[in-house]
């Protein structure tokens, strides 16, 4: 790995010495590094360009100062018309509801993070969307002008980068505090609330997940971000998570036809050298297990799904 990690918490393979795992992500300045430095163009140029784009970008001297925590009656304005654009956004609508966006002034610093957060909501509850998801922001990062906040430079892309950051933050520190409410026990949750937590922040993981590798095709993510998320969902073989392995899953569903090619090889095969002993891993439910199983099937199958019933 490139980047210059500090050696406290690791062993000399790299992992986290409190959690086990590999330290891409458990570290947040790494995964912050990885994140804002990879947010080009992957394993490759990219063909796809948004119709009808040949304007170039410009640098935007934001008006107003980027405050946290206040927001004024024009920004709720702004932020109330684009959650109404993106409740009625559909494949089929998509480009007429991208030019109603584009009338609404994306100027500053707040308004840009609540359009990202506004699109991460939708796409993590409605994760069969996040296809459609990722395409409008890869067109509002090609027709967003780059801001200035005191001679600092903030683009579309980046604070993207930091959201997918912060969510996927988030998901663990979800899955933990659901886990912690089952050591709690009964006395402060009852059982339908742990179910509740630990459904909710499944749910949320595997839509972030979801639209990580949908945005990863979109040429938004770079492939090294891929491999170190692959690798961070992997965890520990001998004490398998089951969120991160059906996470992990989800993924190579997502990218594998994209990432699987010949320079990858090596990194490919070891991945699924393990996916192949957890999927004969007892400590895994039934249904994971398929899972895995499936995902090797795909991968062997040249990335084109087979026509079966649904195992799980």
């Amino acid at each position: 790995m490139s980047h210059n990690q500090s050696r406290g918490d690791r062993t000399e393979s790299g992992q986290c010495r409190k959690t086990g795992r590999s330290s891409s992500f458990n570290q947040e300045r790494h995964f912050s590094v990885c994140f804002k430095c990879g947010g080009g163009g992957g394993g490759g140029s990219s063909s796809a360009t948004p119709a009808n784009i040949t304007s170039l970008q410009v640098m935007h001297k934001a008006e107003k100062k980027y405050e946290r925590g206040k927001v004024s009656d024009e920004e709720e304005i702004k932020q109330r018309q684009l959650k109404a654009i993106l409740n009625k956004l559909t494949p089929q609508n998509f480009e007429k509801l991208f030019e109603q966006v584009k009338q609404v002034n994306i100027d500053n610093v707040v308004t840009l993070s609540g359009v990202i957060s506004q699109i991460f909501d939708k796409a993590l509850m409605e994760p069969t969307f996040c296809e459609m998801y990722a395409n409008f922001c890869f067109h509002l990062a090609a027709v967003l002008p780059d801001l200035s906040v005191n001679t600092e430079r903030i683009t579309f892309k980046r604070l993207l980068l930091n959201k997918c950051q912060e969510e996927f933050e988030r998901g663990e520190k979800e899955e933990e505090e659901a886990n912690k409410a089952d050591e709690e026990g009964e006395a402060k949750q009852t059982e339908w609330e742990r179910e509740e937590k630990r459904l909710r922040a499944r749910r949320r993981k595997l839509g972030n997940i979801r639209l990580i590798g949908e945005l990863y095709k979109k040429r938004m993510l770079t492939e090294r971000i891929m491999h170190e998320c692959i690798k961070q969902l992997l965890g520990p073989s001998q004490n398998p998570n089951e969120e991160d392995v059906e996470a992990l899953c989800e993924l190579m569903g997502t990218i594998g036809v994209m990432i699987d090619h010949p320079k990858a090889k090596k990194y490919m095969d070891a991945y699924f050298d393990i996916m192949a002993q957890l999927s004969n891993n007892m400590k895994l439910s039934s249904r994971v297990r398929f899972m895995l199983k499936d995902s090797i099937d795909l991968r062997k199958n040249k990335w084109q799904p087979m026509l079966r019933g649904n195992r799980y």
